[in-house]
């Protein structure tokens, strides 16, 4: 499987959709021109400045230069404006310099606790890791974001996302019960994604054939599940290649040829 190119197109989607909105998933962050707090009432407190305590306590220098102290409690959200950081991680990206990437994003995510930023470099960390095969990191940044904001484990893509950081962690027991629970759980998207979990958890085990039979029943049974289908088919090539089957090439084209701005475009063109 070639996947020099996979983790750049990951990161730079990412990064070209914080470029002009910090939407996230469940989260919903408008990137401001400068800080701010949403208080207990729920209003915006627009300021000029701030700094995050240790213990969540929040200082903002007012547009008038007054600060305002908000507690744990007397505050529902703060952000601080785009770090400095990021704009390195969107050069770093280009050079295809992950390592440092990953560097700026945990400092990012120290220096910006309980600022938005945190929570978004922890996110873009969890999914960089998968690419660099470092699973135990990217489970651990998925199970520190889970217990922040709970409703984003129900987010399909990164509930599926984290099953392959358990799976390459080797916790197979989790990720199986995971996989059930989810292709009974009456989400399409949820079922479809947690399919071709099953796929690779067979096909880790030796069993290509039978992780091939998942992947193709995901890329037939799922076809209104489009943002699953690059996956599922690219898989079944890969699949198909093992198995030393001709159709392979076939299904690599296919990739190409349908889902021509995915990555796993990217990657199948790499095989060909």
């Amino acid at each position: 499987m070639n996947t020099n190119k996979h983790p750049w197109f990951i990161l730079s989607r990412m990064i070209r959709a914080t470029s002009s909105s910090f939407v996230v998933l469940m989260f919903t962050y408008t990137v401001q021109a400068a800080p701010f707090v949403i208080n207990s009432a729920g209003n915006q407190v627009n300021g000029s400045a701030i700094q995050s305590a240790a213990d969540g306590t929040i200082l903002l220098t007012t547009l008038n230069g007054q600060t305002l102290t908000f507690r744990p409690g007397t505050y529902r959200q703060a952000f601080a404006d785009k770090p400095k950081e990021m704009f390195q991680v969107e050069s770093l990206v280009k050079q295809k310099d992950l390592i440092a990437v990953v560097q700026i994003l945990r400092r990012v995510k120290e220096e910006y606790r309980f600022l938005g930023w945190d929570q978004r470099a922890g996110l873009m960390l969890a999914r960089v890791y998968l690419p660099l095969k470092q699973f135990e990191d990217s489970a651990r940044e998925y199970e520190e974001l889970f217990a922040a904001q709970p409703a984003m484990k129900t987010v399909p893509k990164e509930r599926a996302n984290y099953m392959q950081a358990l799976l390459g962690s080797g916790r197979i027991p989790e990720v199986a019960a995971m996989v059930d629970e989810d292709i009974a759980s009456g989400s399409r998207e949820a079922a479809a994604r947690a399919q071709i979990v099953r796929g690779d958890l067979k096909g880790a085990g030796g069993q290509t054939e039978e992780a091939l039979l998942d992947y193709l029943r995901t890329a037939i049974l799922f076809r209104a599940q489009t943002d699953v289908l690059p996956e599922a088919t690219y898989k079944t090539a890969v699949a198909l290649k093992k198995l030393n089957d001709p159709r392979a090439a076939e299904y690599f084209q296919k990739v190409i040829n349908e889902f021509p701005e995915s990555e796993f475009a990217e990657m199948a063109k790499g095989e060909k």
